[in-house]
Formats: C-alpha cells, sequence, structure tokens
C-alpha cells in the first residue's frame, strides 16, 4: 500500500549517516581522553615546577572500523631531559600505526580465510575501508610472530598423551615447491588439539631436534602417522608408532598397482585387510567398554596372523615389495589395540591432522598462489592456531586489540621522540 505524501525512506543514507555520527563521536571521546591525560601529565610537578608542558599539536589521521576519523594531537615537553611526545599516541597503541588494531586483526583474519584480493574487497564490502594488499601482507608479518609466541607459551604448559604429523608441498616461488611440515599434540580424551610446530622447508630431522629441545612431546605416549619414513625415524624416539590404518590399506594397494596386480585383486586385498583391521577397531571398542582384555588379545593375534596371511600370500604371488610392506608395518597397525589392553587410547587413524592439513590446502594450495618461506610460515600460525586452538586465538584477538599495563609517565618518559 503506497502512503500518498510520504517520501521515500533510503535506509543506506541513513546508515551512512549513523556511521558519520559515530566517527564524529569517536574523535570527541578521543580528544577527550587526551585533554584528561595532558591535564595529569602538565599536573605533575618536578623540582618545583612542572614535569611537563604543552608544546604544540598536530593533526592525525586513524582509520578506524567506523572509518577515518581525523583528530588533534597534543604534544607535550618534558623538563628533565627537553624531549617531546605525544602522549596519546602511546595510550591508543598508535604510534608508527595508520590503522587501528582492530581493523589489523580483521584483516589478518579475513585473509586467513581468504586470498589477499579477496581480503582486501571483503573488508571494502563490510567496512567501507579501502585497505590494499600489501598492507594486509604487512599486517600479517606483523601479528602471525606474537600468535605464534602466544600459543608456544600455552602448549608447553599441557600434556600431548598423542601427537599426529604430517606433510605437504605448496607452491612456492618460482618453479620450486615450499615442504610444509605439521606436528600437532592430541588429546583422545576430550578431542582437544595443539599445534607443536608447523615449519616451511625445514627437513623432519630438524623438526624432530627441536621438538626433543623444546621437550614438547616429553609427556607423550603416542605417534600416529602415515607410513612416511623420514618423517616417523625423526620423531618418533620413545614413543610408541600408531601407523594409520586407511593410510597403510592404501600404501598397499599403491604398492600392489605399480607391481602390476590387477584392480580385482588389489579390491579382494583391500577388503581382507579392511576386514581385518576393523574388526579389531570394534574389538577394541567393545573390550574396553567390558574389560575383556582376555578376548582383546587374541583378537590381536587373529589380526596379526591375518596380515601376516596376506604378506606371505603377496610374496608368494611375486608382488614382494607390497609383501614387505604389509609384513614389516604389521606390528603398527595394532599399536592402538595393545596400548588399550593398559587403558591407553590412542587414536586408529590420523584423521584429526588430515582434516586440519585440508584446511591448510584450502587456503594455501591453489595453483596460481606463489608464497615466500616467510609468507608462508607467518599464514600457517594463523590458520592453524585458529583451528588448533580457537579459544586461544580469540583470547589473542582481545588481547591484541585491547592491549594493557601501559603506565602514563613511564611511557612518556621512554618513547619521547
Amino acid at each position: 500500500m503506497n502512503i500518498v505524501g510520504c517520501a521515500d525512506i533510503d535506509l543506506s543514507s541513513m546508515t551512512d549517516e549513523v556511521h558519520q555520527q559515530s566517527r564524529e563521536e569517536l574523535k570527541r571521546l578521543i580528544e577527550d581522553k587526551q585533554d584528561a591525560l595532558i591535564g595529569s601529565l602538565c599536573g605533575i610537578m618536578y623540582n618545583g615546577g612542572r614535569a611537563f608542558y604543552i608544546a604544540g599539536s598536530y593533526r592525525r589521521e586513524l582509520v578506524t572500523r567506523l572509518g577515518p576519523v581525523e583528530f588533534r594531537v597534543v604534544k607535550v615537553r618534558s623538563t628533565l631531559d627537553g624531549r617531546i611526545c605525544s602522549p596519546i599516541l602511546d595510550r591508543l597503541d598508535i604510534r608508527g600505526r595508520r590503522y587501528a588494531l582492530d581493523v589489523r586483526m580483521l584483516c589478518v583474519d579475513a585473509a586467513s580465510r581468504l586470498s589477499y584480493a579477496d581480503a582486501s574487497t571483503e573488508m571494502e564490502n563490510a567496512t567501507g575501508l579501502c585497505i590494499p594488499k600489501r598492507t594486509i601482507h604487512s599486517f600479517l608479518a606483523e601479528i602471525a610472530p606474537q600468535l605464534a609466541e602466544a600459543n608456544g607459551e600455552r602448549v608447553r604448559r599441557i600434556r600431548s598423551p598423542v601427537i599426529m604429523s604430517d606433510g605437504t608441498k605448496v607452491h612456492g616461488t618460482g618453479s620450486k615447491k615450499n615442504e610444509v611440515n605439521v606436528v600437532i599434540g592430541y588429546d583422545p580424551k576430550d578431542g582437544s588439539k595443539r599445534l607443536l610446530t608447523a615449519s616451511v622447508n625445514e627437513s623432519w630431522e630438524e623438526v624432530g631436534e627441536r621438538l626433543a629441545k623444546s621437550r614438547l612431546t616429553r609427556d607423550s605416549i603416542a605417534m600416529v602417522s602415515d607410513a612416511e619414513r623420514s618423517m616417523n625415524l625423526s620423531l618418533q624416539g620413545n614413543l610408541a608408532r600408531q601407523l594409520d590404518v586407511v593410510h597403510a590399506i592404501k600404501e598397499t594397494l599403491f604398492k600392489l598397482w605399480g607391481e602390476g596386480m590387477s584392480k580385482e585383486e588389489r579390491d579382494m586385498i583391500s577388503e581382507s585387510m579392511k576386514h581385518a583391521l576393523f574388526t579389531l577397531v570394534n574389538s577394541v571398542k567393545r573390550h574396553l567398554a567390558d574389560g575383556d582384555k582376555r578376548r582383546l588379545r587374541r583378537r590381536i593375534e587373529a589380526t596379526l596372523k591375518k596380515l601376516g596371511s596376506i604378506a606371505r600370500k603377496l610374496k608368494r604371488e611375486g608382488y614382494r615389495g607390497a609383501a614387505r610392506f604389509v609384513a614389516k608395518n604389521a606390528m603398527l597397525m595394532v599399536t592402538f589395540a595393545k596400548l588399550a589392553l593398559e587403558g591407553k587410547i590412542v587414536p586408529y587413524t590420523s584423521n584429526v591432522i588430515e582434516r586440519l592439513m585440508g584446511e591448510v590446502a584450502k587456503r594455501c594450495k591453489d595453483r596460481w598462489m606463489h608464497w615466500s618461506t616467510e609468507g608462508l610460515e607467518n599464514m600457517l600460525q594463523v590458520i592453524l592456531v585458529r583451528y588448533t586452538n580457537p579459544k586461544l586465538y580469540r583470547e589473542f584477538w582481545k588481547a591484541y586489540i585491547h592491549p594493557n599495563g601501559y603506565s602514563t609517565v613511564l611511557t612518556a618518559h621512554l618513547t619521547c621522540n
């Protein structure tokens, strides 16, 4: 129904008007806070006189979530050493910064989910701020190391019963590929995850040495991973090792394919291995509940016997590579069941870290992306900390945009220009 005589009401225009009013209010609040701060400083006495005197002012623009805000910055001179500074910049933590802290964090979060170009567009669509890709990249370079440090402090205080490791390749600059190696801690009891390390172009040997020195895995009981040999040799140490049973079956089938076995025969081998291993998985679940360790031991023995039979059959038929793999790794496929006899719960697959590596792939593995080592390391920290410990990520976000521990007089003295 049209109401005669009523003018059109434009919601978008009203929203723009409210934003403008909000910017004006923010400017007023900043300058009011500054007036109180300057008044406090100029009230401090030193050697019978004032410790600070007003030494002029200038205009300064700050880019906030509401848009650009221009406000007056008052300078003061210290009678102690004659230096001049602008205390409000330290109080707002924007010295040398054009963009507010919350804007920086929003940009980094957007860039960890989208490409830099799309993150720039998303910020412009959502807030009206046109922030260049290079600027967002610089925000990531600033924030990611701080997030990594916060995560490192947290994981050093928490026990990780199980560690999982995985690697992937990501396009680098030029024609080279970046090697990404990730190790996480995992607690099967509550499903909690912790990022222990994420490195780029660092060998598994170097990763293993660094983890040993940091003692992040000192309380771990087992490692769950795929069949990557260098990974396992470097990280295993005194840990029990569980070979991901799904990867074990896939690796066997891959070797059989390479040795010329037909698809029909490979399907039969696959079904035999799946039946043996997943029957054991169900037995572990059942006997953990009923406490019947004797029957669980018998099931473990039956599983190993079946895997040995498969290995011997493959060897007789001339598939020596696949036969060696099954025979050599059979014991590693049932580690989770042996530990269950001791009341220790260990996953039989590495699905947890596989899903995590999927997050890396979504953001970093498009064909047209090319990463430097440092740029990729920074991006990995944000993606992986957010995925493994969303609570820490939220806490870091709040702490970053709400810095505390500021002392007016001390900061004014230490950071004067």
